[in-house]
C-alpha cells in the first residue's frame, strides 16, 4: 500500500516538477501503473506534461472547433494547426484531444403532441436486384398512422405525389410537417435558412407549417425512422418482381400495420386517425411537377434524365421550360404547351412522335422516305411489325412506311385543334369529339391519338396479328 507521504511526492514531481510518469516511477522506484493510478485518484490527467505545452497555446481554439463540430477527427485537427504555426505530430494532438473525441450519453426529451398537430416525412432508399427504388414514408404522428409509397427516383415531382397521396389517404393536412433537411425542402441553413420556393408555395396552398429538424438530432422525427426500420425488416424476407409488385407488397402490409393495435397508444392508428382534427383538402389541387429550362437542341430534341424527347423541329435553339411530372413531360414555350410524351424511365431513349419533323422532311426531300420509315417504325412496335410483314413478303420497307405515314392524312391534321390536348402526342385527357374517334377501348395504344380519319388505325389493327 502506498503512504499518504510517498503519494504526496509523486504528485509534487509531477505537478511541479512537470515530470513524465516514466521518469517519475524511476525516480520513486515504483511501478508506471502505480504512478497514473495515483495521479489519477487525485483528479489529475496523467498524461505527460510535454504534450500539454505544445498544445495549450490552441487549446481555446480547438475547444470552439469541438463545439461548432463534435464530430471532428485528431487527423482534421492536427491539418489546421499545421497551418497555424504547430509543429508537434499528429499522436500529439490525438492524446490531447482524447477527452473531447469521448462520445457522450445520448439523452433526449420525450416528444408530446397534439392530435392533428404534426406529420413525420421522409424518404428511404431500398437497393433490390433489379435496381434502386425510393420510398416515400409519411406517418401521422400521434395516431402513427402510416402512408407508404415507393417511386423510380427522389426528384421533386415525386416528393409532391407522395404528399398528394398521403393527402388523399389521411382525408386531410396535419398542421405542421417535420422533415429531415434534404434539398426539396430545405435549400442552406447558413448563414441563414433558406427554403425550397416552390414548396414553400406549394405548403402555403395546403395550409400547413414546414418544420426542418434540427442537425443531429434524430429524436425529433423518430417516429417515421421506426418505421422504416419496421419497412427494412419486413421487405428484407420479400422478393419483388418490380416497382408495382413492391408497391403492391407495401400496400398490404401498411395495412395489416393501420388496422394492428400500436404498442404505445394501445390503439390501431386506423382508428385513431379518426380523432385527429386535420385541415381538409383544397378544392384546387397543386401539380405534382418541376420545371427545368432547357434548350432545344438543332436535330429538335431536349434531354430529361439522359432521354431525348422530341419537339417540333421549327423550336431548334430555342430556350424553353420542361414541366417534369411523374407519368410525362411538356416542353412549353411562352406559357403555351408544344409537345408532350409519356415520360421514360429507361436511360439513352429516344422518344420521338413523326408530326414534329412535317417541317424537317419539307426542307429535305432526299432523306425523306428514310427519315418517315425510322419516324414510323419508332411510334410504336405495332406499326414496326408491320411493315417488318410486308418486307417479307417482298415490299419496299421505305415505300410501305411512306404509304402508312401518307394514309394517317399528314401531320397538320394533328394540329388543326390547338385546344385538343392530343394534339402534340398527349395521352392524359380526353379528345375532342371533332379531331379524335370515340376513346373507349383503353387496351389498344392507337385508340388514344389516331385521327378520326385516319385508315391507318383500321389498316395495322388488322394487320397486327399477322
Amino acid at each position: 500500500m502506498i503512504d499518504d507521504e510517498l503519494a504526496a511526492r509523486v504528485l509534487q514531481l509531477h505537478q511541479t516538477e512537470k515530470l513524465s510518469i516514466r521518469q517519475i516511477a524511476a525516480y520513486c522506484g515504483l511501478c508506471r501503473k502505480t504512478v497514473s493510478r495515483i495521479i489519477r485518484d487525485e483528479g489529475k490527467d496523467p498524461s505527460r506534461y510535454a504534450v500539454d505545452t505544445l498544445v495549450k497555446p490552441y487549446w481555446r481554439l480547438i475547444e470552439s472547433w469541438y463545439a461548432e463540430f463534435p464530430k471532428l477527427k485528431a487527423m482534421q485537427v492536427f491539418e489546421r494547426l499545421k497551418g497555424l504555426g504547430f509543429v508537434g505530430s499528429c499522436s500529439t494532438v490525438e492524446r490531447a484531444t482524447r477527452k473531447l473525441r469521448t462520445k457522450k450519453p445520448i439523452m433526449y426529451h420525450e416528444r408530446v403532441l397534439l392530435p392533428g398537430e404534426e406529420a413525420q416525412v421522409d424518404w428511404m432508399v431500398l437497393t433490390l436486384p433489379w435496381g434502386t427504388v425510393y420510398g416515400f414514408v409519411y406517418v401521422l404522428a400521434w395516431s402513427r398512422y402510416l402512408v407508404l409509397r415507393f417511386y423510380p427516383h427522389m426528384t421533386f415531382e415525386f416528393f409532391l405525389d407522395g404528399h398528394l397521396e398521403a393527402f388523399r389517404e389521411c382525408m386531410g393536412i396535419a398542421h405542421a410537417h417535420r422533415y429531415d433537411n434534404l434539398k426539396s425542402v430545405v435549400i442552406s441553413r447558413k448563414p441563414v435558412l433558406r427554403l425550397n420556393a416552390q414548396f414553400v408555395d406549394f405548403s402555403r396552398h395546403y395550409g400547413f407549417a414546414i418544420h426542418p429538424c434540427t442537425p443531429y438530432r434524430p429524436n425529433e422525427k423518430g417516429r417515421v425512422e421506426r418505421v422504416i426500420r419496421d419497412i427494412r425488416s419486413f421487405l428484407y424476407t420479400q422478393h419483388p418482381k418490380d416497382l408495382a409488385d413492391l408497391n403492391r407488397l407495401v400496400d398490404q402490409w401498411q395495412r395489416i400495420r393501420n388496422n394492428s393495435s400500436h404498442s404505445m397508444t394501445g390503439r390501431s392508428p386506423s382508428d385513431a386517425s379518426f380523432e385527429e382534427p386535420l385541415k381538409k383538402l383544397p378544392a384546387i389541387g397543386y401539380p405534382a411537377k418541376r420545371a427545368v429550362v432547357a434548350t432545344v437542341s438543332k436535330t429538335g430534341f431536349v434531354e430529361v434524365d439522359s432521354n431525348r424527347y422530341s419537339v417540333p423541329s421549327h423550336y431548334s435553339g430555342q430556350s424553353v421550360t420542361i414541366a417534369i411530372y411523374p407519368e410525362k413531360i411538356e416542353v412549353i414555350v411562352n406559357s403555351h404547351p408544344v409537345a408532350s410524351h409519356r415520360r421514360s424511365f429507361a436511360k439513352k431513349q429516344t422518344i420521338e412522335h413523326p408530326t414534329h419533323r412535317t417541317d424537317l422532311l419539307e426542307i429535305t426531300p432526299a432523306y425523306k422516305q428514310k427519315r418517315i420509315y425510322l419516324l414510323m417504325t419508332r411510334m410504336h412496335a405495332d406499326i414496326a411489325r408491320f411493315i417488318q410483314n410486308g418486307e417479307r413478303d417482298g415490299n419496299d420497307p421505305l415505300k410501305a412506311a411512306h404509304t402508312l405515314f401518307r394514309l394517317r392524312g399528314g401531320a397538320l391534321k394533328i394540329k388543326q385543334c390547338r385546344s385538343c390536348a392530343y394534339g402534340e402526342w398527349g395521352l392524359y385527357k380526353n379528345p375532342c369529339k371533332r379531331c379524335y374517334i370515340d376513346n373507349k377501348n383503353f387496351d389498344n395504344p392507337f385508340s388514344m391519338w389516331e385521327p378520326k380519319e385516319d385508315k391507318l388505325t383500321v389498316l395495322v389493327s388488322n394487320c397486327i396479328n399477322l
